[in-house]
């Protein structure tokens, strides 16, 4: 499956890379380990492709090494590895070669300096906490970096799928033209690229022909949100809103873990928001289908559920554990519902305590920032959303065939 030989332990996988707990990853920490100079080079010329769950294994891999005091180097991937890997591992401190040789020569340990050379020379226990302090600094980083390619490979397949969308409906010049019009829109109405590109991908196409997409829309002010007075603003920024939400939720019940769900297209609930739990809870409920946690049952039954941790039936066996393992005991889940009686989302609360029954003040003040935060989400899909779709088809439909779509470049 793969070889290792010469100093700096070179290793070569073959196939595929596409599962987190490839045997590869192994591999390279056991290399890193036991190397002289802590460098690992990986020689990726019979990798054929890296997939997202493969990835995910290849940054927890980084993230460990770098821990370990280790450093990765790849070298030799095929042009279309080598092309996903500069795009998702660009600032993670990976460093990519176009030959092992290269890779080699950069990993090999440079020749210690003879001790006490030089008038600023540090003494072992400076440079040991030097050292320390910038491989935590680097850990840190690596942490943020890991989350958001986390995000961007979560959100790829859905904008790669409205790219395709609107290279179809308006026969742009390529890929590149359309992701420009769909970051021009996301910026100019303040709406997140992956919620656009969801919103273009579920809402009906405009008719054949129409300037409009959505012809005689009437557009309506925000809604009311008397328990978030700093959001009350028609152009407030949905994010802040989700978040002042959630926030406001767990300061009723005096909660420090929590999280809020919006309904995507596919009517499942997809994390929005969340505080007080690490990534490993994030990226196991970053998606939840039907009847699996009681924010999907709040969701089906619309109304709150308050569910014991520990005994409840709605969870599987790895949820219920996990969630345990948070200090989680009881969970109380509210959906929020718009005026038209749909529910969009729902914020769920954790606390530390079996059995912790809502008080009715609390219960009534959870349920009104329900419905208020509800009917904002839905005036906002209704109407900034709209907005920025009928931007997009305004702006595709003018620069169908024009020069800079040709080029690629966007207009100011």
């Amino acid at each position: 499956m793969y070889q290792m030989r010469g100093p700096e332990r070179p290793v070569r996988p073959d196939g595929d890379l596409d599962r987190p707990d490839h045997p590869l990853f192994a591999a390279v920490l056991r290399a890193g380990l036991e190397g002289p100079s802590g460098a690992v080079v990986v020689d990726l010329s019979r990798v054929h492709s890296v997939t997202a769950d493969g990835m995910r294994g290849l940054l927890d891999c980084v993230r460990s090494l770098h821990a370990a005091g280790g450093t990765l180097l790849l070298a030799a991937a095929p042009e279309a590895v080598a092309r996903l890997l500069r795009l998702t591992l660009v600032e993670t401190g990976v460093r990519l070669f176009p030959t092992v040789a290269e890779a080699r020569r950069a990993a090999a340990p440079a020749r210690p300096t003879a001790p006490g050379a030089g008038a600023g020379a540090e003494t072992p226990a400076r440079t040991e906490a030097a050292t320390a302090a910038a491989r935590e600094s680097e850990l840190e980083r690596l942490r943020r970096e890991a989350a958001d390619l986390r995000g961007r490979l979560r959100s790829h397949p859905l904008i790669a799928q409205a790219q395709g969308i609107l290279l179809e409906r308006y026969r742009l010049s390529s890929p590149e033209v359309a992701f420009s019009l769909l970051k021009e829109s996301s910026q100019a109405h303040n709406v997140k690229l992956r919620t656009l590109a969801a919103a273009l991908v579920d809402v009906p196409r405009p008719a054949p022909g129409s300037a409009l997409w959505f012809p005689g829309r009437v557009r309506r002010p925000a809604p009311p949100l008397p328990l978030l007075p700093e959001a009350h603003r028609g152009d407030a920024n949905r994010g802040a809103v989700v978040k002042r939400v959630l926030y406001q939720a767990l300061e009723t019940v005096d909660s420090q873990m929590g999280d809020l769900q919006l309904i995507d297209p596919a009517r499942r609930l997809r994390m929005e928001q969340h505080h007080g739990f690490d990534q490993e809870f994030v990226d196991f409920f970053d998606v939840v289908g039907d009847g699996e946690t009681p924010c999907s049952l709040a969701a089906e039954r619309a109304r709150p559920v308050m569910s014991d941790v520990a005994t409840d039936r709605v969870f599987s066996d790895d949820a219920r554990t996990l969630i345990l393992s948070t200090g989680s005991r009881t969970v109380h889940s509210f959906p929020m519902t718009g005026g038209s009686g749909r529910v969009v989302g729902v914020f769920s609360l954790h606390v530390d305590r079996t059995g912790r029954v809502l008080s009715a003040g609390e219960e009534r003040l959870l349920t009104q920032l329900a419905a208020q935060g509800g009917a904002w989400l839905e005036w906002h899909e209704a109407t900034v959303l709209r907005d920025a779709l009928e931007h997009l088809h305004q702006r595709a439909t003018r620069d169908r065939g024009s020069p800079s779509a040709a080029s690629g470049t966007p207009h100011g």
